[in-house]
């Protein structure tokens, strides 16, 4: 006869068997729990892409597209299948740096004495870097992401006047010194620090006062591929926006399966003990600790006159009519217009 365990056996194995089955229904919660939330931050993320309007054949890049000529502004990020559009003062040297983390550039964090602008210095790939057949299938593949954060006109350029103007003489020395009429020269140079003047010369003279600063943000993505644009963040969002983005981005090289973007090289590890660089404890941008942040959203009305705000209104009107943008318009005089 085969021989039956005694009962304190029996109850030892009953107990182990329990015991696992506890065990694996609390793994089943917490792999419930997990799965749940990464489920609500992939649709939060997805909410907030853009649904495509695109009908007919896909255009083609060619070499005089603005975002295939103009190579210091259009970044590719291969290991995440990323394509990144960046605007003058909409926080350009923050995304670079980002950018050079993720490519393992020693240098990411560096501030003093560092120029993130530089393409030496950076070493970002661009779209320019690419054939344009390449280019192409890369702005039109939905294996990629093609990704922008903006910025509310008005406050953008205020934005480049305080810097450009009134923190420096670098307006005097980009616009007014090039004009060929010499009372305007004049005129334009005695009222550097006037925001009305600023807004009068950069466009009475579009040739001479031309810069990317104070360029409409538009402007500098051919219409034909805004539609292609999955994603558009917005300044006044800035940290939420760039988390969603980054939270949205995988990457297949990761040592760690499904870690996004966001969790490997925005959530920390943006302090640094090397001394030429800042010391920023918090995520990517919550300490957005730029030498020339100038807080100017709470500064518009300080500046702005029913006028002036006509003005940019006026001049840059393009921007409001780039409907996925998704520019909000602010009146900041409603009474006066």
């Amino acid at each position: 006869k085969q021989m039956r365990p005694p009962p304190q056996t029996r109850r030892v194995r009953t107990s182990n068997i329990l015991a696992s089955v506890v065990l694996l229904g609390f793994f089943y919660f917490l792999f419930n729990i997990t799965t749940s939330r990464l489920a609500q931050d992939i649709n939060a993320a997805q909410q907030q892409f853009i649904a495509p309007q695109r009908t007919g054949k896909p255009p083609e890049v060619l070499p005089d597209d603005l975002i295939y000529k103009s190579a210091r502004t259009v970044f590719v990020i291969p290991e995440y299948k990323l394509i990144f559009f960046t605007f003058p003062k909409v926080a350009c040297s923050e995304w670079k740096r980002m950018f050079m983390r993720i490519n393992g550039n020693q240098n990411w964090c560096k501030i003093r004495g560092f120029d993130a602008h530089d393409p030496k210095n950076n070493k970002i790939l661009t779209l320019s870097d690419y054939p344009t057949e390449i280019a192409t299938a890369m702005m039109t593949s939905p294996k990629w992401t093609r990704a922008a954060i903006v910025r509310e006109p008005k406050e953008r350029v205020l934005s480049a006047f305080l810097d450009k103007a009134v923190k420096e003489h670098y307006y005097v020395k980009h616009c007014c010194e090039k004009i060929p009429d010499e009372d305007d020269k004049k005129t334009c140079i005695d009222n550097e620090k006037d925001f009305k003047s600023f807004i009068t010369f950069v466009n009475k003279y579009p040739k001479e006062c031309f810069d990317v600063h104070w360029e409409a943000q538009v402007a500098k993505i051919d219409s034909k591929w805004w539609s292609y644009i999955d994603f558009v963040g917005h300044q006044d969002n800035l940290v939420e926006d760039a988390k969603t983005l980054l939270k949205f981005l995988t990457s297949t090289k990761d040592d760690v399966p499904g870690r996004s973007a966001w969790e490997r090289y925005g959530a920390k590890g943006w302090g640094n003990d090397n001394e030429l660089c800042e010391k920023r404890p918090n995520a990517f941008l919550v300490e957005n600790s730029s030498t020339h942040k100038l807080d100017t959203g709470s500064r518009l009305m300080e500046w702005y006159t029913p006028e002036t705000e006509k003005l940019v209104e006026k001049y840059w009107s393009v921007e409001w009519e780039q409907k996925v943008a998704d520019f909000p318009k602010i009146t900041l005089f409603p009474d006066e217009n």
